[in-house]
């Protein structure tokens, strides 16, 4: 993968693919002390320990469809985070969800851009409009307040049964995530 938000393109697809109602992409960039962080949660069906061993593995996918049984999203995320002098987390229960946490170590030369966010979350949107997504990104914060936040549940309320994926409010919704997105410099990293 070229990029971090390619990354959490395949974990929020892993996500909607397990079932999950709702997702949430929580990023901290905490440049003074060197590190940004990534959470991904949802509440989609959760995994046994065996099977998240298993998610570990490059050779091992939940994906009928494929014809080679490879799935290297997880593994390639970890070994990024790894090579770069972070780490990498899966916690998980069945029938609750799961929650994989990456940290990157900022100034690591290995480390790869942060990438595209705004068009990772707007397609994680349209692409998936019966989820709901919670995106919050935090640059140097220290107060505890996320510096931008999106909560698509917030969104569906107020367009009372328009749809999200409806082309008027995905202009909208690409306007305040890339305002956002400017406003955190998230593409500075």
């Amino acid at each position: 993968m070229q990029d971090i938000s390619l990354h959490l393109l395949d974990m929020i697809e892993n996500s909607v693919r397990a079932g999950a109602s709702l997702v949430e992409i929580h990023i901290n960039a905490d440049v003074p002390r060197n590190r940004i962080s990534f959470l991904i949660r949802d509440d989609g069906c959760g995994m046994d320990d065996e099977t998240i061993r298993s998610a570990m593995n490059p050779f091992y996918t939940t994906k009928v469809e494929r014809e080679k049984k490879i799935g290297l999203g997880i593994p390639l995320f970890m070994q990024n985070a790894e090579a770069c002098g972070g780490d990498f987390t899966i916690a998980s229960i069945p029938g609750e969800g799961t929650e994989i946490r990456a940290h990157f170590k900022f100034d690591h030369i290995d480390r790869m851009p942060i990438g595209n966010l705004e068009d990772t979350m707007l397609g994680a949107i349209v692409g998936h409009p019966e989820t709901d997504f919670l995106f919050e990104l935090r640059r140097n914060g220290f107060n505890g307040a996320w510096d931008f936040s999106l909560d698509t549940r917030d969104i569906k309320k107020e367009l009372d049964g328009i749809p999200i994926n409806y082309p008027d409010v995905i202009g909208f919704l690409s306007e305040i995530i890339n305002e956002g997105v400017k406003n955190t410099k998230m593409e500075e990293l």
